[in-house]
């Protein structure tokens, strides 16, 4: 019985065998099997994908300009103690914890090190160490996805600008190079090679981040070209730093506010607008004696520290930015018609930026609203419900700078290709942008005249520059808000025009919740217009170069 027993299982050893013997066999005549077992070998490491670049109005780059490095970490050949000396630090811990990986891997690392043996591949830092127009090109998440700004605007578009590549490598069941074998950089997905032109110029720019972090807390600076309306510098205080958010969300300290759209209350700069109706409807002879309040509705509206200014016309009214005037001027226009000339302005409306990205509309009282004299006094002098956008302001400059005509800011000239600087094909010159008669090229000449008197007699002095000729408009607005010691935070604004004759530039400055500035808006307007002329001086780009660029539709 034992020797049948061990003679059966003697036969199903042999059987089993046989089986095995036959798997094996047929395992290794299929070549599926043979593709697959050779893919287990090759181990690949992705690139981090760059995106498509912004180019200010000469296509300077203001993205991407600085090249980093990526070193490949192979396991096994003491690529760990040869990268470790030039990885960053906030990445040498990530180095340590995959010094053991079971396939090669990529690290950021300071240089070039081909020299050095080690397989390194270029790459771009997104921003600048010291990032320019950031409030308007905006940041990314952590996946490299738009989050603010124009970086969310144009995401899909940046995204797919960059060929997508990996770095393949044959290895060992350790990780390491199979032998006569070379990591292979292949492009898995070729980008569209496209990049976004904006209407900034980085020299002005750069000017205007200068003068505002030396002399403002919070605020803002524009600066337009009257003739298209392009925007030249677009500066927002306090900055934030696209590569660390959480900083700021951390300090919580508005960083992330674009206060060039955002809206505030406006004050005084708002009486343009009511001198504008006031020639519009035939009272530019208006006169008002000034004792400095003056009563509506059992409400009393008084002037700067009850200053009496006497008998003024609209000039004199602007010049001194006399509140009861423009009060009882208010009272005499109506509510409907001031209204209607704010609509015409553009206040109350959005400002298009590029894709969803817009300027905050601010509010507008309307015409019933108005209705109420008490309503319409404090609407005259630019505070009440009536909120505004530092854009909003800067498009009304240029219409009396210009000929009378509102032309809508534009930041953005469109996609381009990264390499030439030409329109992106699937993008077509867009038409001139549809612009508005908001008042008559005479009332606009008038306009002009008053509010160089402003600088060169009224309490505008301050914002004279020292090589050329300015108009503007003061504005000091009551926000409602309070320090600790209860004291009332204001807006300061000024916006103008420089040379006053023949306006080129618009500058908007405002300084927001603020007790009492070091430095006065008027008085950066003024920095703003020598930094404009030293540059013109110095050969920069100018309105009509820019001009030749197309705009965005």
């Amino acid at each position: 019985m034992t020797r049948q027993r061990l003679q059966a299982l003697c036969a199903s050893l042999v059987f089993l065998f046989g089986i095995v013997l036959c798997r094996v066999l047929w395992i290794a005549t299929d070549t599926g099997y043979a593709v697959s077992a050779g893919a287990q070998t090759v181990a690949t490491a992705e690139l981090p994908r760059n995106r498509g670049d912004f180019f200010d109005c000469n296509g300077r780059r203001l993205t991407g300009e600085k090249q980093i490095w990526y070193a490949l970490c192979i396991p096994g050949d003491s690529s760990y103690a040869n990268l470790f000396p030039y990885v960053p630090y906030e990445q040498q811990n990530d180095l340590y914890e995959n010094r053991n990986s079971a396939s090669p891997f990529l690290v950021p690392v300071s240089r070039d090190l081909s020299a050095n043996g080690i397989y390194t591949y270029p790459g771009r830092q997104r921003y600048l160490d010291n990032p320019v127009a950031v409030h308007l090109i905006g940041y990314l998440d952590g996946e490299g996805n738009g989050v603010s700004g124009l970086e969310l605007a144009f995401d899909d578009l940046l995204a797919a600008s960059a060929d997508e590549q990996a770095v393949s490598c044959a290895t060992t069941a350790q990780g390491s190079l199979l032998a006569g074998t070379l990591p292979d950089l292949e492009t898995q997905q070729q980008g569209s090679g496209l990049g976004v032109q904006l209407t900034l110029n980085v020299e002005i720019q750069r000017a205007c981040e200068g003068i505002a972090q030396t002399t403002m807390d919070t605020g803002c600076i524009l600066v337009a070209d009257v003739t298209t309306g392009r925007v030249f510098a677009s500066v927002s205080m306090p900055e934030f730093d696209p590569r660390n958010i959480q900083k700021s969300i951390d300090a919580n300290d508005t960083s992330l506010i674009n206060r060039a759209f955002a809206a505030f209350s406006a004050g005084s700069v708002f009486k343009v607008v009511l001198a504008a109706a006031a020639y519009e409807a035939g009272l530019d002879w208006f006169t008002h004696d000034c004792t400095g309040s003056i009563q509506v509705s059992d409400q009393t509206y008084r002037c700067a520290l009850g200053r009496a200014h006497g008998t003024v016309n609209l000039r004199g009214a602007l010049e001194q930015s006399c509140n009861c005037y423009f009060v009882a001027l208010g009272q005499a226009l109506g509510g409907q018609l001031v209204a209607d000339m704010a609509e015409r302005f553009g206040f109350g409306r959005a400002t298009a930026v590029a894709g969803g990205l817009k300027s905050g509309a601010g509010t507008l009282p309307d015409a019933e609203t108005l209705k109420n004299a008490g309503q319409l006094a404090m609407f005259s002098f630019g505070q009440g419900e009536l909120t505004v956008t530092p854009v909003q302001i800067t498009a009304m400059m240029r219409a009396v700078a210009g000929d009378g005509r509102l032309l809508p800011l534009s930041f953005v000239q469109g996609p381009v290709d990264s390499k030439t600087m030409q329109p992106a094909a699937q993008s077509t010159t867009a038409p001139v942008s549809r612009s508005d008669q908001v008042c008559s090229g005479d009332t606009a000449r008038i306009l002009r005249s008053m509010l160089q008197s402003v600088v060169t007699d009224g309490i505008g002095g301050e914002a004279a520059p020292t090589w050329t000729t300015a108009g503007g408009k003061t504005g000091t607005a009551q926000t409602g808000q309070f320090n600790a010691q209860g004291e009332e935070l204001l807006n300061y604004w000024f916006s103008g025009f420089v040379p006053a004759e023949n306006p080129r530039y618009v500058i908007t400055v405002l300084q927001d919740a603020t007790l009492d500035p070091e430095t006065s808006s008027p008085a950066i307007f003024a920095r703003v217009a020598d930094a404009l002329h030293a540059l013109d001086e110095a050969g920069t780009q100018t309105p009509e170069s820019a001009e030749k660029l197309p705009a965005l539709p």
